[in-house]
């Protein structure tokens, strides 16, 4: 007899729909299993022969092939347990099969029959709603992310025989999961563990500096002496970034379900993702990569922050390899049979001291070299650096500032509120193309919309031929001095936001560049 079920395979953060067909012929006994295999599905022949005959069902002594279809992409992973038990099942007569039309099943078998949890549910389910497919039976541990699928019916079952009952019963609709998708969607603050802005005494430029970056969602790099709070306004600006639209929070809760584990109950998806990997993170970890590739911590990051503290500290062979990516908002692992791409648009946050001891230019504090502090930074090249928005300096806060004032007035929610105002502005700006944010802007979208008056023209002139600016730089300071002029509000772009925007690249320029002298305080 034969019967046919069906499963999905991941690509990436995709997933492509598989039918597991199951013959049963009269014949020698064999169990043989087909379609391009990985080790973990090759195994499930006795996972699966073991789970039916403890659920209380005879594994009949005859020819049974299984073939997972389309033959040409190889299947992974132990996703594919549970639908090959039930195709089989089917095929052996104890389950009506009328409804596996209709259905995907997921999940791993144990040997007793139990339905374990598994990776990539999520995409899976994805893909069989917008197959057509009307329910999905998953374990039940991972019912909370499958619910996020809107227009598709979730069973969840933590056995064979429980799904086997459900389907002879044959209301599937009275056993769907209901109200799950709210519990993953607006669960929890905005601010949660990320600190409000109102700690921060001082540093009102690198305040103003870091409002702008996640205003248009420009690449930040902020360079300082130990204890000025590079650190701590980077953790907080995860508090400030608007909240994700759902196709958004689809993405993001794409690559938590392939990589993460999964999507819990308490999660609010609407929450951006903040990564902060430690400088000894091996260029697999970064990017991500293997046999079959997993996504690193860029793909982590997606439509959120990556945070990189002691930035000097990473190997610059790891570092470049972010140059691609920051670029193209994406990052491509070719393997000899298949290439996998994975998603990678996020805002770069790094933090970093000006030297090896931490206080250069300071000659009174600072015990490096001028040799020692070029080296340390040239650990950083400048292909990296042109691709960063804003290289900003982080100064020492003076006494008055640190404990005797009223620190920052402007809380996480106030500024978070302004810098939505400015959201709204590039959404309706780019609401015709997939630009997004000022950041992103194409060289179409510049010439559309950053117009500059002529003074403002010669200024970015004169500073592109004195710092020997690269095209890309200039470039940056446009977008950058669009966010600007977003930010206060005004519709054309004056001389006074390009002069912040330069600014905001002094830095790079006077500790990179060799056309500037070595100066100590």
């Amino acid at each position: 007899m034969f019967c046919r079920s069906f499963c999905a395979v991941l690509m990436g953060v995709k997933a492509v729909i598989v039918k597991v067909e199951a013959d049963v012929a009269e014949g020698l006994p064999v169990f043989r299993m087909v379609g391009y295999l990985g080790s973990e599905v090759r195994e499930a022949s006795d996972r699966v022969r073991s789970s039916i005959r403890n659920s209380g069902y005879v594994f009949r002594s005859k020819r049974v092939t299984v073939n997972l279809s389309p033959a040409d992409i190889r299947k992974e992973g132990t996703r594919f347990d549970l639908s090959i038990a039930m195709a089989l099942c089917a095929a052996f007569g104890y389950v009506n099969s009328v409804r596996y039309g209709d259905i995907m099943f997921l999940g791993e078998l144990s040997l007793n029959g139990n339905v374990n949890p598994i990776e990539g549910v999520f995409p899976a389910v994805l893909a069989a709603g917008q197959s057509g497919l009307s329910y999905c039976f998953v374990p039940t541990c991972n019912v909370a992310e499958a619910c996020m699928v809107r227009g598709i019916g979730i069973i969840g079952v933590s056995s064979l025989t429980e799904a086997i009952d459900i389907i002879n019963e044959d209301n599937l609709e009275g056993h769907v999961v209901s109200d799950s998708y709210e519990k993953v969607w607006g669960n929890a603050s905005p601010y949660r563990d990320c600190g409000d802005f109102s700690d921060i005494y001082g540093q009102e430029q690198l305040k103003r500096a870091a409002q702008i970056a996640v205003a248009g969602r420009h690449n930040i790099l902020i360079i300082g002496s130990p204890g000025t709070g590079k650190t701590m306004i980077a953790e907080r600006l995860a508090g400030l970034m608007p909240d994700m639209t759902y196709e958004e929070s689809m993405e993001v809760a794409a690559i938590r379900s392939i990589s993460d584990g999964g999507v819990a109950w308490e999660e609010d998806m609407s929450i951006r993702p903040f990564r902060a990997p430690h400088y000894s993170i091996s260029p697999a970890g970064l990017i991500g990569g293997g046999y079959n590739p997993a996504p690193g911590e860029i793909t982590k990051a997606h439509n959120g922050i990556l945070f990189l503290d002691e930035l000097a500290e990473f190997k610059r062979s790891t570092l470049e390899l972010l140059r691609a990516p920051m670029e193209s908002g994406r990052v491509v692992h070719a393997r000899k049979n298949r290439t996998v791409e994975y998603p990678s648009d996020f805002m770069l946050v790094a933090a970093m001291n000006p030297c090896p001891c931490g206080y250069y230019p300071d000659s009174s504090r600072c015990r490096c070299t001028p040799e020692q502090v070029r080296a340390y930074l040239g650990r950083i090249s400048h292909a990296f650096l042109d691709r960063i928005d804003i290289i900003i300096e982080a100064d020492l806060v003076d006494y008055d500032e640190g404990f005797c004032g009223d620190g920052c007035r402007d809380s996480s929610e106030y500024i978070a509120d302004r810098i939505s105002a400015v959201k709204s502005i590039q959404d309706i700006r780019y609401a015709s193309c997939n630009t997004g944010c000022n950041a992103r802007m194409t060289p179409d979208d510049i010439k559309k919309w950053c117009h500059i008056s002529g003074r403002a023209e010669e200024f970015l002139k004169d500073i592109y031929i004195r710092w020997g600016l690269s095209m890309r730089s200039y470039n940056k300071l446009l977008k950058l001095s669009r966010t600007i002029a977003d930010y206060e509000g005004c519709d054309d772009i004056m001389l006074s936001h390009v002069e912040e925007a330069t600014f905001y690249r002094k830095a790079w320029h006077r500790l990179w560049s060799k056309t500037e002298e070595f100066v100590w305080n």
